[in-house]
């Protein structure tokens, strides 16, 4: 029984570490197209999860606005876009969902 309780914790750990993984990389590529002026929002950037629901927020009081509104300047950063998580979704989608698989595999 002691031995099915280490290896499920182990098992959670590695769970764990690669869920991790999913979620600083969906936020990253997220972030490759955040618009840039002084690199602000980008970096206010952080995940949580609600059940089995990831958030990404970016947390200054302006990034709803940025986020919705506006015409992106591409200066600092060239990939800049106004909803930038969809942006990403489309772009990356099929390489999360073998990121998440592999974490479950693995885990």
């Amino acid at each position: 029984m002691i031995f099915e309780a280490v290896k499920k914790a182990t098992v959670d750990g590695m769970f764990a570490k690669g869920l991790f993984a999913v979620k600083e990389q969906i936020k990253d590529d997220c972030n490759y197209f955040v618009k840039v002026d002084q690199h602000v929002l980008e970096r206010s950037a952080y995940t949580e999860e609600d059940g089995l629901t990831l958030h990404i927020v970016w947390n200054t009081p302006y990034a709803r606005r940025q986020y919705y509104t506006g015409k992106p300047s591409t200066d600092v950063n060239p990939n800049a876009s106004i909803l930038w998580a969809e942006k990403a979704a489309g772009q990356y989608k099929g390489d999360w969902a073998e990121m998440i698989q592999k974490a479950m595999k693995n885990g």
